[in-house]
């Protein structure tokens, strides 16, 4: 197995494929939050459903700033890729927790 290098230092155009998985997954998060929300619409829990509204509101203006980023000043890729770990943890939440308040009668 090939150790990975910094992302910095790779001529090609790996990096850029690199973010541009990075912010599709950025992208899936935001719809996930969205579903979460129309779900917990659905469910009559309104403070979930806002919740995940305003993740999902959150998340896109991340995914935009990141893009406006890599176009710009090509600044470090570890920032977008903090950015995906909270949008997937933050997404992983909603998840558990409309689904725990789904068990509740």
């Amino acid at each position: 197995m090939r150790a990975v290098e910094g992302l910095a230092g790779d001529p090609g155009a790996q990096p850029q494929r690199t973010m541009l998985a990075w912010n599709r997954t950025m992208l899936a998060a935001v719809l996930g939050a969205m579903l979460v929300a129309l779900t917990a619409e659905r469910q009559q829990r309104p403070v979930i459903a806002a919740v995940a509204g305003l993740a999902a509101l959150a998340l896109l203006v991340l995914v935009l700033r990141d893009l406006r980023r890599w176009r710009h000043d090509g600044s470090g890729p570890w920032t977008s890729l903090l950015h995906v770990g909270i949008a997937v943890m933050v997404l992983a939440a909603l998840g558990g927790a409309l689904a725990i308040v789904g068990l509740v009668p």
